[in-house]
């Protein structure tokens, strides 16, 4: 394979020929994996000063780099060494991120034009050069930093170039989906998980515990888990807004620990859960080891299961799909997505992307009174102490609609919530229960597009 060649052209050709000495970059150059070289605008100008720049026609601040010099630098390189695709370096330009490394990696020889003062006369830009670039919303002296930037990021994508060609893949801003073996701009972008080396502890930091049991599979779980975390959190607008099937099944299920509790504060959770369902298109279940439904709270026997287990099964039977389990509220030892649209993309990330299977929100019943208040996540990944969640379950999800108060305004109208003296957690667990369906129920027939906007 052929080397890539990066022409610079700059007023400080040595500084940044220096700098590619060093690091990887310099190995690849001595392997003649990448080749740079650089053009001193100062060696095409006219006269005995060596003169680059002048004063703005119009007036103004500072001097401005002449368009003689740089043109005639650039037919010059390009008769010595042959055409490339001219990229002039401005913070004017559109932004440079991994999508266009990943463009230029393609490109056999790049010409990359380093400004300085106010930048290059705009004839350059308009008549010479293929595109412009920018390295962000900010301005730097020159354009040799963003060179080297842009060297770096594209020649560690051309092949041989790493020591393991896996490092670039599973890069933060990768296209390689968790979801799926291949990536596309639909699937969108991850930021890399945590990484973490010897000791295994250092002044009481220590190391998290799954990444030292050699459990493979744990650790390829955890790091999915982290990605997906860091990226909710940090860079939410590399994840697509993914809108959950106008036919996938929704369930809402009170799951009731083993041992008798309260009846009249069961029936008014059930009857209150029930009318949060109907409201969002979902069905209710509810899953209790022992005894029948109570009476009363308008739930046939058909949907009172022994155990999440025998739920699973008959839901798989019905729609020919397994059913993807979700904690409503937190829960300890599963990822918790904060709002509909990561929970939704955690779904579809550990499962292939498909996100027509039935989804199930299971509430723990027995710990109302802590779901009304999400712990935050702890700092190596795991949600803070509240419920502990049943065998099955994937995740946990706490809704952020802004709108809680009308749907209580809503809730407080059914007949298990008129009596104002009722029991506190009953009122907490079904507004928690009617506001996670109401953010679902808001992403079912929304178009992708609007989604995106909605979250700007």
């Amino acid at each position: 394979m052929s080397g890539q060649t990066f022409e610079v052209f700059s007023l400080f050709p040595d500084a940044v020929a220096g700098f590619l000495r060093g690091g990887l970059v310099g190995k690849a150059l001595a392997r003649e994996l990448v080749s740079v070289h650089c053009t001193d605008y100062r060696e095409f100008a006219t006269d005995r000063y060596r003169t680059v720049d002048d004063a703005p026609y119009g007036g103004g601040p500072g001097m401005v780099m002449k368009i003689e010099p740089v043109v005639a630098a650039l037919e010059h390189v390009t008769r010595l060494r042959g055409p490339m695709h001219r990229i002039l370096l401005t913070p004017a330009g559109p932004r440079f991120d991994q999508r266009v490394a990943e463009r230029l990696a393609a490109v056999p020889r790049i010409g990359l034009l380093c400004g300085r003062y106010e930048g290059i006369d705009d004839r350059v830009r308009e008549h010479f050069v293929d595109e412009c670039l920018s390295l962000g919303d900010f301005v730097l002296n020159g354009g040799e930093v963003a060179a080297l930037a842009i060297i770096e990021a594209v020649a560690r994508l051309r092949e041989g170039v790493l020591g393991n060609p896996e490092s670039a893949a599973r890069d933060s801003f990768s296209l390689q989906d968790m979801s799926s073996p291949t990536g596309s701009k639909e699937q969108g972008a991850w930021l890399e998980h945590p990484h973490f080396t010897r000791p295994p502890e250092f002044r009481g930091l220590g190391v998290p515990e799954v990444l030292l049991a050699g459990d493979h599979a744990d650790v390829a779980r955890w790091r999915r888990e982290q990605a997906w975390r860091r990226t909710w959190a940090l860079r939410p607008d590399l994840r697509p807004q993914r809108a959950l099937p106008d036919d996938a099944p929704l369930y809402l299920v009170a799951h009731f620990a083993a041992g008798e509790k309260d009846m009249s504060e069961r029936t008014a959770l059930i009857a209150a859960l029930a009318a949060a369902a109907g409201e969002a298109g979902a069905e209710l279940r509810v899953v209790s080891p022992g005894g029948r439904p109570p009476e009363g709270a308008g739930v046939a026997r058909a949907a009172h299961f022994r155990s999440l287990k025998d739920l699973a099964r008959e839901l798989r039977r019905r729609h020919g799909a397994a059913p993807r389990l979700v904690a409503l509220g937190p829960a300890s030892d599963l990822p918790l997505a904060r709002g509909a649209a990561p929970l939704l993309d955690l779904l579809a990330a550990s499962g292939a992307g498909d996100l027509s299977a039935p989804l199930v929100l299971v509430l723990a019943c027995e710990a109302t009174g802590d779901l009304a208040r999400p712990a935050a996540n702890a700092s190596q990944g795991r949600s803070g102490p509240s419920s502990t969640a049943p065998g099955g379950l994937e995740a946990a999800f706490s809704p952020v609609s802004p709108r809680p108060s009308r749907l209580a305004s809503g809730l407080a109208e059914t007949p298990s919530m008129n009596d104002s003296s009722g029991p506190q957690p009953v009122q907490a667990a079904a507004l928690l229960a009617a506001v996670a369906l109401a953010e679902l129920k808001s992403r079912r027939s929304t178009h992708p597009s609007e989604l995106r906007h909605e979250q700007q």
